[in-house]
């Protein structure tokens, strides 16, 4: 049997499939991939089993992407005295480091492409409120120290693993954080 036949068997792990979604990030991030291929490629490799598997779903990209290392894993949103949102469908990166000075911010992550298992966000907040809304499937995980602060997570693990979780981690002084479901309201015509 051939070297290539017999990899092509192998069974990936999860540490694979994280690198190869971090390969389709970078080549999104350059415009070879758009938004809805990436996320129909991402569930393929979630759902894939081995080598051989992966190969249709990268066969017309290439080999590596430029900046591969650093596409689409870490971005740093830092307003200052404004106002930030963030919605619709948007590439979200394995990790966002908050950094608001006395302003707001909300991140909707309902239509976000999200195209790994775990999404680190790491505050580091004064003076701001922050809003994360989360999409139905996700959870969130927060540890974060509170200076004159609130913190609310509306989304705690409830034990279904299969969903995006987010681990939200760092520092807000005088500031406050509320994690949460996009809220349905009931329009009433009189």
């Amino acid at each position: 049997m051939s070297g290539e036949m017999e990899s092509a068997r192998l069974r990936l792990s999860h540490e694979d499939r994280e690198r190869v979604v971090a390969h389709l990030q970078a080549c999104t991030a350059e415009g070879r991939l758009d938004l809805d291929e990436f996320a129909a490629r991402s569930s393929a490799v979630y759902e894939a089993r081995t080598f051989g598997d992966l190969k249709p779903l990268l066969a017309d990209l290439p080999a590596t992407a430029a900046g591969e290392t650093t596409a689409g894993d870490d971005e740093l949103l830092a307003p200052r005295g404004s106002s930030m949102t963030r919605n619709g469908r948007w590439l979200v990166p394995r990790r966002l480091r908050l950094k608001p000075r006395s302003s707001s911010m909300k991140l909707d992550f309902t239509e976000a492409v999200i195209g790994h298992r775990q999404v680190d966000v790491e505050l580091n907040t004064k003076g701001s409120s922050i809003v994360l809304v989360l999409p139905p499937d996700a959870w969130a995980e927060e540890s974060v120290s509170l200076r004159a602060s609130s913190a609310t997570n509306k989304v705690p693990f409830t034990g279904d693993r299969r969903g995006v979780r987010f681990v939200v981690t760092g520092e807000i002084k005088g500031s406050s954080l509320t994690i949460r479901r996009r809220q349905r309201f009931l329009w009433w015509w009189y």
